[in-house]
């Protein structure tokens, strides 16, 4: 290993003895903080995608996300720091017994070790073959082991950085990995079904355990050493007694996966977390069901115990991390700021609001400048799928898997009653150009005209049990455009309702339409790789735009000028295409799932796009076009 590893380690302890309140940094401009390359700024911190950790102290807990690892202040739920470095989701976070170090595992493959009070990367540990997926310390602080879906275990020498052994024999992803009280032992469980026992210090397996019927999501050793707790996805728990190597009792409340279990600090109670959405408590003598959690909206990922044993927190799918009194049951404190999967955007004609559409039935609404909430307005009971500003920015209007299509007042964030009539979610809407009149389409095929004035249907076009993906009303407001399941896109008379053209050369699913600003053209794209220009008087296509990693494309949009074509695609990725000549001017890369919804401001100066929880907001003025 070079010297400058060990220098940049020595630093690395040395400014771990500055004080917390050196390395805290203001929370209001986050979004302008650690951004990948190219975007300007960012709102949203990221879906949880892995576990959570607490430092040994109490005052930190770390977040694994999807655009890197989140520091939060455990009394006040404030974010402390952002750790960016990983290329890919982030599975599993870990600090080092003295909390001096973090570690991260990752989908890139990598683990990397970090200065857990300043968030500085002291290095990247490689040799995985595919994602990692757990990370856990020695007691002594001195060893780190590794998991992976290369269905192996690495021991990693935490002074150095080196390799020390692997240990291989799972026939299945390795989910998770722990030492024994005394380091002597480590545990692992694997989609495999088993649980294995190896001797750290020959990497030779002692002993694996046969009994779950499922993949074993989690081990973890009882404080004594005495005990062995597995979660799997048969949504039993198992505890084994490793003085007779034999199963000691199973647990069973949950009704689906458990992934996770944690001892409490006394080995008197055990806790665990379910897709069930479940918190539930244990007595580990006797085995008896103490006390069931409730407050998770999705599947509780990770629980642990507070290092006093006071305190249990857990987190989960629905992206809140929650604190609960192990005595009496109650929740805490909630950490909310990594709000559900955004599906849908759009910028405020004005430029000065960005509004999503959300999978928690909420609709929000951001500053474009200062990235920072204004409200949230609910009242949905099922996902956002669709919004649209009318034009003159003050009504929002939204689609949703409630059937319903929600009308808002911007100003106040009232919910204005809805409009009502789909027999099914509704999956898109738009403003005609005048906003006169509303566009909603459903998944039975139908899409409704609404009059403004009266909010009442005007209009009913159909296109029998063909979903409708997306519609657009051309710059006149005389035309509208929608994209179906069958692979074809359709332009009606907004007058009488009456089919103009159909378009059918896609080979799959139309998943998006657009009218460029002048008419001329519609832009669609498909659920398989195809991204076309069509002339939108005559439906003769005029050219497709191919790229690498181009497939499942799900929207479209034009710059105001006409000149851009902005595609957000199920590869991560956001194309920048020249409409004149069809050429890709740039591949915008910084998301770690599919982008659902691009968007550009009305300036044309800045590109929105969407993946997860996260949009990015891109500077692409130098990339207009003649």
């Amino acid at each position: 290993m070079p010297k400058t590893l060990f220098l940049i380690f020595a630093i690395g302890v040395a400014i771990c003895a500055i004080p917390n309140n050196t390395t805290a940094q203001d929370i209001q401009d986050w979004h302008l903080r650690h951004l990948p390359e190219d975007v300007k700024a960012r709102i949203g911190k990221g879906s949880i995608t892995g576990n959570i950790a607490s430092s040994n102290d109490g005052k930190r807990l770390a977040v694994a996300c999807t655009i890197g690892i989140w520091v939060y202040d455990t009394e006040t739920g404030k974010s402390l720091n952002l750790l960016i470095g990983h290329t890919d989701w982030v599975t599993s976070v870990a600090f080092s017994p003295d909390d001096i170090l973090l570690a991260s595992a990752s989908h890139d493959k990598t683990v990397r070790l970090w200065d857990a009070r300043t968030g500085t990367e002291l290095w990247t540990l490689h040799g995985h073959g595919h994602g990692t997926t757990d990370v856990a310390f020695s007691p002594n602080g001195k060893t780190l082991a590794s998991a992976s879906w290369d269905e192996t275990i690495r021991l990693w020498d935490v002074r150095t950085g080196a390799h020390i052994r692997t240990f291989e024999g799972h026939i299945g992803a390795v989910t998770s990995v722990a030492f024994s009280p005394d380091g002597k032992t480590l545990a692992s469980g694997s989609w495999d079904k088993m649980l294995r026992l190896w001797d750290v210090q020959t990497g030779k397996t002692l002993r694996p355990f046969i009994g779950h019927r499922g993949k074993v999501s989690d081990v973890a050793f009882s404080p004594d050493g005495k005990m062995l707790a597995s979660g799997s996805s048969d949504r039993t728990i198992k505890l084994w007694d490793l003085q007779t190597m034999d199963s000691h009792r199973t647990l069973i409340t949950h009704s689906k996966d458990v992934y996770s279990v944690a001892f409490s600090p006394d080995g008197k109670m055990l806790v665990s977390g379910s897709w069930d959405k479940t918190v539930c408590l244990w007595d580990v003598q006797t085995g008896t069901h103490l006390r069931v959690l409730l407050g998770h909206q999705v599947g509780v990922r990770n629980v642990l115990f507070s290092s006093d044993g006071k305190t249990l927190m857990s987190g989960s799918s629905d992206n809140t991390v929650r604190l609960w009194d192990v005595k009496t049951g109650e929740e805490l404190r909630k950490i909310v700021e990594h709000t559900r999967s955004i599906r849908s955007i759009a910028f405020s004609p004005d430029g000065k609001m960005l509004a999503g559409g959300m999978w928690d039935n909420t609709v929000y609404l951001w500053d474009a400048q200062t990235c920072a909430v204004i409200r949230t307005m609910e009242g949905h009971t099922k996902p956002v799928n669709s919004i649209a500003f009318s034009p003159d920015g003050k009504t929002l209007a939204s689609g949703s898997s409630d059937e319903t299509v929600g009308l808002w007042d911007v100003q106040t964030g009232a919910a204005l009653p809805p409009l009502v009539g789909h027999g099914i979610g509704v999956s898109c809407v738009a403003f005609s150009p005048d906003g006169k009149v509303l566009a909603s389409g459903d998944g039975y095929g139908k899409i409704y005209l609404w009059d403004m004035q009266t909010r009442k249907q005007k209009n009913m076009m159909e296109v029998r049990w063909n979903d409708v993906n997306s519609v657009a009303f051309s710059p006149d407001g005389s035309v509208l455009v929608s994209g179906h399941d069958d692979s074809t896109l359709r332009t009606w008379n907004v007058h009488s309702g009456s089919l103009l053209l159909t378009f059918d050369d896609h080979g799959d699913e139309v998943h998006c339409v657009a009218f460029s600003p002048d008419g001329q053209m519609i832009a669609s794209g498909d659920q398989d790789k195809t991204l076309v220009l069509w002339d939108a008087q005559t439906g003769k296509q005029l050219r497709t735009l191919k790229a690498d990693r181009l497939h499942h494309i799900y929207n479209v949009a034009f710059s105001p000028d006409g000149s851009l074509l902005a595609s957000g695609c199920f590869s991560r990725i956001v194309h920048l295409w020249d409409v004149r000549t069809g050429t890709l001017l740039r591949t915008l890369k910084a998301h770690r799932g599919s982008v659902l919804s691009v968007v550009f401001s009305p300036d044309g100066r800045l590109l929105a796009s969407a993946s997860g929880n996260v949009v990015y907001l891109w500077d692409i003025v130098d990339d207009n076009v003649d």
